[in-house]
């Protein structure tokens, strides 16, 4: 009987080459099918279990290499692309540390085009030359530089004996990449993934990222690129290669270009509940709590911490991405309001006549914001301001005179907004009747030639301001009585008022409507210089051009500008309130605006005149609007 002749199976003479960017599980499978087995039992053979394959065993990479006959640069040069365990979260890959997850997923993806071409014209099976590249496995890698063609999902196996079991998953959709079934429309790639293939590639960087991780700047153009675009990763990577485009064009400009990112995101934060988390997107959370640790995210983490403290009211001691805040940068109405214990509403009457907010700002009171180291004094000092009532009683006045004192500008409330039922200082009062009573006569109850100071405007028809200027230049003799105490019992004697009273009122209003151009501490008020002081000393400095005279109603030296004086000003110097206005930018953001640029306030030879610029050196602010 004859005997049964079986087909000749043909093996191979030597094993083929791995291909550039293979996997050591991907040139695995391609070996087993070259040698007609399995990529398991072929393991099996080597002494290289694909167990301890997958686990990384140093033993078992020395097997297979031996057994594929690979030389060591052979072998290191697979095993760079294929990425090695080094720590219980981290991997090496491309000679760089990688956080494991960003190259280990249970998402295979590949480029099916390159599949198909090597499968293409070979007369053996297919998954003999199909080879799956390293760099497909890194998430943030999403497009194939040679094809323009998008990283497509191929299989999805959450163990990773099956997950890397590439050729038995590749035999299984061969048909399919084969046919263009995976085929996705294709682009050109962009200058991330120019840069991104490159690093990848040999390491080389010719911009100033080449001194920062991989992993640190792929991880930041996918974050920003999502915070800038408001967008999310989809099933079909359509955004995802706008979203890392977006973000490298921003990281690779350098660390100003990004600042200025966030802080145009960070100003479209307007509404309550816009806090950095729901801003910045996942860029956040990421930096704040997962990368925390991570010393290669911190320069850029600091970047990010300060464009949140810049924008969003913290307090100091609380803790943001990862640092306690020593001192709080800026206060809402809302944090503000926590603090003092005043009503916001009532806050914003002081805020907006400070020049600290707009009076129109119809934002939420979680994001009206202001400096909060500017208006500190302002702030303690509010919560401390009494009514009218609680004003009369410390200082011993009248309803009447107090009434007449504010008229008179001798005493000026913190605010004239009628709607806020505080704003008296008692310090200003206590401090009034101190000043105007210290070395007083005592004067008994029964003593007729005395007068109180409101009686005697009445009597002789003279300005309250023009009796207290009186008293301080020691032109009226000033008593006390001895049975009431205060500004009520504060009075002069008639006689000495007799002698310094003019001419009736209307005349010397007459004289006030005569006078030549503007007063200093009006012109300086309307600049937003409210502490008068400062305006006169750079007058007496001689920096400022104004001409000294005798208000002939208060008979008190003080200076006056004229129409050239106050040109001649604004012709030199600006101010927060007068860029404000040329600009149309709130004050605390030309305030910031001015700090980032290190444009500092005008003080010759170290005097402090606060917050007054030299015009040339904010021509860039005034040119920006």
């Amino acid at each position: 009987m004859e005997k049964l002749r079986l087909p000749m199976t043909i093996l191979p003479i030597s094993s083929p080459a791995p291909i550039p960017r293979e996997t050591l599980y991907s040139y695995l499978a391609r070996l087993a099918a070259v040698w007609r087995t399995d990529a398991l039992d072929l393991a099996h053979d080597m002494g290289a279990p694909f167990k301890r394959l997958l686990n990384q065993d140093e033993d078992a990479f020395e097997s297979f290499a031996d057994w594929a006959k690979l030389s060591p640069d052979s072998m290191e040069e697979l095993l760079s692309w294929t990425g090695v365990r080094a720590g219980n979260v981290k991997m090496e890959f491309r000679r760089e540390l990688y956080v494991s997850r960003a190259l280990r997923n249970p998402l295979m993806r590949g480029c099916p085009i390159c599949l198909r071409e090597d499968a293409t014209g070979t007369t053996g099976p297919a998954e003999v030359t199909m080879a799956m590249r390293g760099d497909w496995q890194f998430r943030e890698v999403t497009l194939c530089i040679r094809h323009g063609h998008p990283l497509v999902p191929l299989w999805q196996a959450t163990a990773p004996r099956d997950r890397f079991d590439v050729g038995a998953r590749l035999q299984e959709i061969k048909a399919d990449i084969l046919s263009g079934a995976f085929d996705k429309p294709t682009r050109p790639p962009t200058a991330y993934d120019l840069w991104l293939d490159r690093r990848l590639e040999d390491g080389s960087d010719t911009t100033w990222l080449s001194k920062h991780p991989v992993f640190v700047v792929t991880t930041l153009c996918r974050l920003l690129g999502q915070a800038l675009l408001k967008g999310d990763e989809t099933e079909d990577g359509s955004e995802v290669g706008s979203i890392h485009a977006a973000g490298f064009e921003v990281i690779q400009a350098g660390e100003g270009a990004i600042r200025t990112a966030l802080d145009e995101i960070a100003a479209m934060a307007t509404k309550a509940q816009d806090e950095p988390s729901k801003t910045f997107g996942p860029l956040f959370p990421q930096l704040n709590r997962d990368y925390l640790n991570e010393p290669g995210f911190q320069p850029f983490r600091k970047i990010l911490r300060e464009c949140i403290l810049d924008n969003w009211p913290f307090a100091s001691g609380d803790v943001v991405m990862g640092e306690v805040v020593p001192r709080r940068r800026l206060h809402s109405l809302r944090t503000a309001a926590a603090e003092t214990g005043v009503g916001a509403k009532v806050l914003a009457h002081f805020l907006s006549e400070a020049g600290a907010i707009r009076v129109d700002d119809c934002r939420p009171r979680s994001r009206i914001l202001f400096d909060a180291q500017a208006h500190a004094e302002l702030l303690a000092e509010i919560p401390t301001l009494v009514g009218p009532i609680a004003m009369r009683t410390a200082m011993g006045a009248t309803r009447m005179e107090l009434v007449a004192l504010a008229a008179a500008q001798v005493l000026s409330p913190r605010t004239r907004i009628e709607t806020v039922k505080n704003p008296w200082r008692i310090s200003d009062g206590i401090a009034l009747v101190g000043e105007l009573s210290d070395g007083a006569l005592a004067v008994g109850h029964d003593e007729s030639e005395w007068e109180t100071l409101l009686r005697t405007c009445r009597r002789k028809d003279v300005g309250l301001d023009e009796l207290i200027a009186g008293i301080r230049n020691k032109r009226l003799t000033v008593g006390q009585r001895s049975d009431v105490a205060g500004f009520h019992g504060i009075v002069v004697l008639k006689s000495d008022v007799d002698l310094i009273a003019r001419s009736p009122s209307v005349d010397r209003d007459a004289v006030l409507v005569e006078l030549p151009g503007v007063a200093a501490a009006e012109f300086g008020r309307s600049i937003g210089l409210r502490h008068g002081g400062v305006l006169q000393a750079m007058i007496e400095a001689g920096y400022v051009s104004a001409c000294p005279i005798i208000n002939p109603r208060t008979s008190r030296r003080q200076y006056r500008m004229m129409t050239e004086d106050t040109a001649a000003f604004h012709s030199r110097f600006v101010t927060l309130t007068t860029l404000s206005a040329e600009t149309g930018q709130h004050r605390n953001t030309l305030r910031r605006l001015i700090a980032s640029r290190n444009i500092m306030p005008f003080s010759p030879e170290g005097q402090d005149f606060g917050a007054v610029y030299l015009r040339e050196d904010t021509m860039r602010i005034i040119g920006s609007k």
